[in-house]
């Protein structure tokens, strides 16, 4: 899923004048700073715009956000401490440390609150919401974004270029949010007002982020032709105008759109796209999410070695940015709470106890500039900061599924909560290995892809009468296909079922050879049975593979080799334990290698009801 960009804190009126030469202008600024000629109100100004343009080094933003805020108190200038607060907030939530960036929001709202500063409240609220979607509050952020956008629509705001485009960054952001919470039509009311006001004010950016949106949108519901006309459209704007990290995203969510179309080749190659270009710009989250969107087409066109490889990026880059995330301990998060919930008290205080004041001017010529850029800074910022939470709820589910086609589930979970998987003995399992009658000779004499198609065909089918009776394939090795009952949870019914799926398995294998298709082989197949105790437990380090191992494992081998074509072979443990729910017929005493003499018998059916009551 589309991750968001946030345009908040942003301004259309210097989006081509001013960033697209930020560079030079953030080399002059700190020429200026480093000359030391500058005091008062006027440092102050070159502090803020210096924040705003070291938005690829927050550490740097911070310092000079620091020394703003000291500056302000100590000259009581109002307005400048709550724009160093807002710089603050901006640094600190792109270093992803959520907990001092909601604190330093609130200090910026407050402080825009006391001096009925609308412009710089819109902003700080949305910041908020911004913030709290991060942090996973949804309901929060939806009444800071509720409370932005309110102020935002006011008179005096909307007959401005700048306080236009701030209203529609909060429409466009509280879309991002109704669209992860499934509520598609607010969300495409939002998308529509932000992309015709951005229209209005001829900036291309912000429509061609609302259209490609819009597109994710489209995918959603399910309109393809619509999702990928606005998805190209964004994609070939963007490019031309070198906005790569936008264009990495929507070239995942394209690949997204052709997987639906089962066109695989070409999702294939957006997705690589995608992770090319998020590698060259070091953007950890898209390469995550894109290398997991490859993994997922590796496997469904048959790059099996490939999928796991864009499976292992994935889980080494969303593991980084879980820890990234995480950026709080236990008591610091409750610290947090704290503070957050006492200033919130004393926005609300301040609310009911404040009348309406009548201000002067005070924010005329280089202020409004300034003020325009800290909103277009903040979003050249956040656009880029993702839905942490969904990333995690959603990858988790893809990267789990393809991961358990490997491991049993709660294997899998310990693999990777652990990074290892303890050894585990189970008392009663029932293990079946079944294997085709003359396959050496048809591997000696057919091509190979005809082999290997008809291996396939018949161990799909075997697969499929696994999940029926939540059975656990361990491995095929050849023609031999081997299975367990009873792990990695264990369960009284173990051998019913395992019985009930090798009689299943014969039946198929019967039909098979009677198909007229050129396909596959037509086999005859021997299925061995055993019960009893093994230990389970996962080897190596690459490639890594679930097995089991024990003298049950061997026996029931030892019961499959001696089975005759078209029979299921059981042992005396076995026997013993399903004797009650099927006929069975005794073989008698048969010789086997390297264990002697066993009883063997040959399983018949399950008993009718009359027999078993």
């Amino acid at each position: 899923m589309r991750k968001t960009f946030l345009l908040s804190v942003f301004s259309a009126l210097i989006l081509v004048t001013a960033h697209s030469q930020s560079r030079s202008v953030r080399d002059s600024l700190r020429s200026i700073y480093e000359a030391d000629t500058l005091r008062g109100e006027a440092l102050m100004d070159l502090l803020n715009t210096l924040a705003f343009y070291e938005d690829q080094n927050p550490e740097l933003a911070l310092k000079y956000a620091e020394e703003l805020i000291s500056l302000a108190k100590s000259a009581g200038n109002t307005e400048k401490l709550a724009a160093g607060y807002l710089q603050k907030g901006n640094a600190l939530i792109t270093n992803r440390n959520l907990s001092e960036a909601l604190n330093a929001y609130l200090n910026s709202a407050e402080t825009f609150d006391s001096i009925q500063a609308k412009k710089g409240q819109g902003i700080s609220y949305y910041s908020l919401a911004f913030t709290y979607v991060e942090s996973g509050d949804i309901d929060k952020a939806e009444e800071w974004y509720r409370k932005s956008i309110i102020i935002l629509r006011d008179p005096e705001l909307i007959n401005s270029e700048d306080g236009l485009t701030q209203l529609a960054s909060a429409l466009f952001n509280a879309g991002e949010l109704y669209m992860r919470l499934g509520d598609y039509q607010k969300a495409e009311v939002n998308f529509r007002e932000a992309q015709q006001i951005f229209e209005q004010l001829n900036y291309s950016t912000g429509y061609y982020y609302a259209l490609g949106n819009l597109g994710v949108l489209h995918l959603k519901t399910g309109d393809l032709k619509k999702a990928e006309d606005n998805l190209r459209s964004s994609i070939d704007w963007l490019n031309q105008e070198g906005d790569y990290a936008a264009v990495t995203e929507f070239q995942a969510q394209m690949a997204e759109l052709y997987r639906e179309k089962k066109s695989y080749t070409t999702a294939h190659d957006y997705a690589q796209k995608s992770l090319d270009n998020a590698q060259r710009l070091k953007l950890k989250d898209q390469i995550s999410e894109s290398s997991l969107i490859l993994a997922g087409l590796d496997s469904l066109i048959g790059n099996y070695k490939e999928a796991y490889g864009h499976l292992n990026l994935h889980m080494r880059y969303k593991d980084s940015m879980d820890l990234a995330t995480v950026d709080m301990t236990r008591l610091e998060r409750e610290k947090a709470e704290l503070q957050v919930q006492q200033q919130e008290s004393e926005l609300q205080l301040r609310a009911v106890q404040q009348k309406r004041q009548q201000i002067t001017l005070w924010a005329v010529g280089i202020t409004a500039l300034l003020l325009t850029i800290i909103a277009f800074g903040s979003y050249k910022r956040y656009r880029f900061v993702k839905n942490t939470n969904q990333i995690i709820s959603e990858e988790r589910d893809r990267s789990d599924s393809l991961l358990q086609n490997i491991l049993p589930k709660q294997t899998a979970m310990e693999l990777k909560k652990l990074g290892r998987v303890r050894a585990q003995r189970f008392d009663e399992v029932t293990v079946m290995f079944t294997d085709f009658k003359g396959f050496t000779s048809h591997a000696e004499s057919l091509d190979p892809e005809h082999l290997v198609k008809s291996i396939d065909y018949y161990f799909s089918h075997f697969d499929t009468i696994m999940d029926k009776y939540s059975l656990e394939k361990i491995k095929t090795v050849g023609d031999a296909y081997m299975c367990a009952s009873g792990l990695p949870y264990p369960s009284e019914d173990h051998a019913y079922r395992i019985l009930e799926a090798a009689l299943e398995i014969l039946e198929f294998v019967e039909t098979a050879k009677k198909e007229d298709s050129k396909d596959h082989v037509r086999f005859d197949i021997r299925i061995g049975i055993n019960s009893g105790p093994v230990v389970a437990g996962v080897v190596g380090t690459k490639k890594f593979a679930y097995d089991i191992w024990g003298d049950t494992v061997n026996i029931a081998s030892r019961m499959e080799s001696a089975s005759d074509v078209g029979k299921v072979n059981i042992s005396e443990n076995t026997y013993e334990i399903v004797k009650n729910q099927f006929d069975c017929e005794y073989r008698g005493i048969i010789e086997v290698k390297n264990r002697g003499k066993l009883n063997m018998y040959f399983v018949l059916g399950k008993k009718s009801k009359s027999q078993t009551a």
